[in-house]
């Protein structure tokens, strides 16, 4: 429930309920504005909520409303947790909790659903910080570091959304912001994003000076692992899209030999994360683009092994990913079963970019469209497609600059 989109459906589910175990109407018609969530996800909380909202919280979380709005309190098992501690910890990355908030609701619902709230949050929580913090080096480095990650979160959402032209207008928007930084690590990390972008769009040569960049970045600051093994992998990818074979793998073995090191490095809120699941799916992308199959099926059936039920999206794309490749070795039963996976895993997911790729994929099975359960599969896929545009009609971002 960090996400709003998911709050709100447990709210009003719950407000539901305590409206018919009390005999009150007025309960089911309650929600929290997006606003509100907003600042509570960061701490600024300025008294309790009205008492029928307080209710409805109390009923679905369990706790009091005194309780969960009260003074963060030290956690069992550290008395050597004073509260000035907590709120030194707490000043320092005021915004981690709703960079967590929003991957979460990204990762499961996708990103025309979340976008909208990163933009609202930007605006109205992390852009009026900007200006006293710039003359501070440390809380400069944390509200700028804070509007590069949601900016580029915003990148990212807006790509899922099908709207690239605006994905590109947020990432330049994150470069800028991450100059005023002491050191390079955002903008590698926004470098890493520009490269997934070039190679959706068919810039390849652009996805490989990005990735490149990003290296530059680390190789002169601190080298943080899981940043450096996902900018090899991008660069694996573009690699293997101009088939330059031996250089593909030698970059896969970079991500493999940093991603190790990861256990041990410092963790950082400005860095996105990057883990054996997303290396193992970006190899068996980048292995397909190789013709090499058998090693391309076993990236990918490790890669939805790696990755729990939580993370639809990144599923859907697995299932994507291994029906393609066990279509190229005409394994078309098996792909078809597949197949049937992926319209469970993928129907709450709302992204165009998913949709795309469902489209290629269809139009790979149509290649052997005279097998019935092909017809089958297809047909199955084109009902499911028909309420994926409605949905994402719905969901569509406005135009204009963001």
């Amino acid at each position: 429930m960090r996400g709003y989109e998911m709050f709100t459906i447990h709210f009003e589910r719950a407000a539901r309920e305590l409206a018919r175990s009390d005999g009150d109407p007025s309960l089911a018609s309650l929600n929290v504005s997006r606003s509100a969530w907003d600042r509570w996800m960061v701490g600024d909380i300025k008294g309790l909520p009205r008492h029928p909202t307080r209710r409805v919280l109390e009923h679905l979380l369990g706790e009091t409303a005194e309780r969960l709005f009260g003074p963060a309190e030290p956690e069992a098992g550290t008395p050597g947790t004073c509260r000035e501690d907590l709120l030194h910890s707490d000043t320092r990355e005021p915004h981690v909790a709703a960079f967590e908030s929003f991957r979460l609701a990204d990762r499961q619902l996708g990103g025309g659903h979340v976008y909208r709230s990163v933009v609202h949050y930007l605006t109205t929580v992390v852009a009026p910080g900007l200006v006293g913090a710039a003359d501070d080096v440390r809380d400069g480095d944390t509200a700028f570091g804070s509007a590069v990650v949601l900016t580029e979160m915003a990148a990212w959402m807006a790509h899922d959304a099908g709207r690239d032209d605006l994905a590109a207008t947020h990432f330049a928007r994150a470069r800028r912001l991450a100059r005023g930084l002491t050191d390079g690590t955002a903008d590698a990390n926004v470098l890493a994003g520009m490269s997934h972008l070039a190679l959706q769009t068919g810039l390849v040569k652009s996805a490989v000076d990005h990735a490149r960049s990003g290296l530059a970045q680390l190789a002169s600051g601190p080298r943080f692992p899981v940043l450096l093994a996902r900018l090899h992998a991008m660069e694996a990818r573009a690699q293997a899209q101009r088939g330059e074979r031996g250089e593909a793998h030698r970059s896969l073995d970079a991500a493999r030999a940093a991603l190790t090191l990861a256990p041990s490095a410092p963790a950082t809120p400005w860095v996105a994360p990057f883990d054996e699941a997303a290396l193992a799916s970006e190899t068996a992308s980048a292995l397909l683009d190789l013709g090499e199959l058998e090693a391309a099926a076993q990236e990918a059936r490790r890669a939805l092994t790696l990755r729990d039920a939580t993370r639809a999206r990144s599923r859907a794309f697995g299932h994507i990913t291994l029906a393609r490749v066990l279509l190229a070795q005409e394994h078309v039963d098996v792909a078809c079963h597949v197949g049937y996976e992926l319209l469970v895993t993928g129907q709450t997911v709302t992204s165009q970019r998913l949709g795309r790729q469902l489209d290629v994929l269809r139009g790979e099975f149509n290649g052997f469209h005279q097998l019935p359960e092909v017809r089958d599969l297809l047909s199955r896929m084109a009902e499911a497609g028909k309420h994926r545009r409605l949905l994402l009609g719905s969901l569509a971002l406005p135009e204009g600059p963001q």
